[in-house]
């Protein structure tokens, strides 16, 4: 389903998803919940060696004798065959884009969308918001695979695409267990199985490792607003990534009683819940319209608004459920559990 611009996640029904995101820079109200930043750093490096680990593993750790045919099922239920491992790649979802560069291979993308931020990919053209690329100029890239969004809109491209024999693979993923699947599934396509069963280990443990560290506390869970938009307000609603990166971290979604994935929400609904934290994961937030909050009627009713609790998010990590989700669940437990992360008394 679409999201309020673009789409990063997709939900059902008539509630939108994350729209897609790029780093911005950080507001007041981030300030105000940093962090102590020595006994931060040390966790964020503990947890996530064995992801960059995963993430930096080179050429030769690629699978030897990787099948001369690759049959995969996309999650429209299509089966996707590939005669050999793909080496010209057009991702126009974002959280795939993610996981191909974790898994060191963004040398076989030849092509990004807007939203694809990574350095390494820079150069490469792109096919602007992904929704509604020119089929004629996908066809021209030559690509031997092209991974899409499963929806309405990108039906025809996946028919056209089909027709002109060039293997689309189609996806939705919505929840952490979809992202670890879609690391194994892109793995699978480019011939790198066991590189991809490595990054998903090192994944899960970054996630247990938060887990593990918020239950040795015995620390309460704080309420969380997650919001994916700000005007009108759309929260993060039961069953999404978001639901669980928020129960991960230590914390308890507000709207996990919602009747939708992305529910758009009444302000006086909020306010009646009155979270403990607002986490604003909406792309190009930026000081100025943090500041807002402080001022506009409703916002200023919540504790939260008036007590600094509200932190705007990089949602190139939080709003993609790919690879990002690891470390973007490190520094939510920061945000929710800063008390659990002071720096260690010096002797």
């Amino acid at each position: 389903m679409r999201a309020p611009a673009a789409p990063t996640a997709r939900a059902t029904g008539s509630s939108s998803g994350p729209a897609c995101s790029s780093p911005r820079p950080r507001g007041r109200a981030d300030r105000r919940l940093a962090v102590p930043s020595s006994g931060r750093r040390r966790f964020v490096a503990l947890c996530l060696a064995a992801l960059v680990a995963a993430c930096g593993a080179d050429r030769q750790g690629e699978d030897a004798g990787a099948p001369a045919a690759i049959t995969v099922i996309d999650d429209v239920g299509r089966e996707v065959r590939l005669a050999a491992p793909a080496e010209r790649v057009v991702s126009l979802v974002p959280a795939a884009t993610d996981a191909i560069v974790a898994l060191n291979a963004a040398d076989r993308l030849v092509a990004r969308t807007d939203y694809d931020t990574h350095p390494e990919l820079a150069a490469l053209p792109s096919v602007g918001g992904g929704l509604t690329p020119s089929i004629e100029w996908l066809a021209a890239l030559r690509p031997d695979l092209v991974i899409s969004w499963r929806d309405a809109q990108s039906r025809t491209l996946v028919q056209r695409l089909d027709e002109l024999g060039i293997p689309v693979f189609a996806t939705n993923p919505e929840s952490v267990a979809d992202a670890e699947r879609l690391v194994r599934q892109v793995g699978r396509m480019l011939g790198l199985e066991a590189r991809a069963d490595t990054l998903v280990s090192a994944f899960r443990a970054v996630l247990e490792g938060v887990r593990r560290r918020f239950d040795a506390a015995g620390a309460e869970r704080r309420t969380v607003l997650y919001l994916v938009s700000v005007d009108p307000p759309r929260a993060a609603g039961p069953g999404t990534f978001a639901d669980e990166l928020i129960t991960i971290a230590g914390g308890r979604n507000v709207f996990d009683d919602a009747p939708a994935l992305w529910p758009e929400v009444g302000l006086e609904e909020v306010v009646r819940r009155q979270p403990d934290v607002v986490v604003v994961a909406v792309a190009g937030v930026d000081a100025r319209t943090l500041a807002r909050f402080e001022t506009a009627p409703g916002w200023r009713d919540l504790r939260a608004v008036r007590e600094g609790r509200v932190v705007a998010v990089d949602t190139d990590h939080f709003n993609r459920p790919g690879p990002g989700l690891a470390r973007a669940a490190v520094e939510l437990a920061g945000i929710l559990h800063p008390e659990l992360y002071s720096p260690e008394p010096t002797p």
